[in-house]
């Protein structure tokens, strides 16, 4: 159940890859910020073959993927906080709090924040 739920938030958000248009729902943030780390988590333990074995050629093929996947998400994450804040009835503009140390952790409670009910300024409620 849970790896369908997955899979449909995944297929669901694909369209909206880097639209800052609508919003987004805690699940979808949550998976794709888990997403995110597996591939950073990947891509540490291949570094670490790499001091182990010595494969040169095999590494930088590998890190150039996995470089290149996570360059994909990084791209993601600035829309992704956007409509997340949106869910919230809040601008995408709150988005710079993070240059703010304790901004950081405000911006980590908002992802644990339910959205507004129904229909809000920034669209209707997300699908998933």
């Amino acid at each position: 159940m849970f790896v369908m739920q997955c899979k449909k938030i995944l297929n669901l958000s694909v369209k909206n890859l880097i639209s800052f248009k609508g919003r987004s729902s805690r699940s979808e943030f949550i998976i794709k910020i888990l997403c995110l780390m597996l591939l950073g988590s990947i891509i540490n333990d291949v570094y670490g073959i790499n001091k182990i074995y010595k494969i040169n050629w095999l590494i930088v093929f590998l890190v150039g993927i996995y470089t290149l996947i996570l360059l994909m998400y990084c791209v993601q994450i600035i829309p992704l906080i956007h409509r997340r804040l949106h869910d919230l009835n809040l601008s995408g503009w709150w988005q710079l709090m993070m240059i703010i140390p304790c901004g950081q952790l405000m911006m980590i409670g908002f992802i644990f924040f339910k959205g507004t009910e129904g229909r809000n300024k920034y669209g209707d409620p997300p699908e998933y």
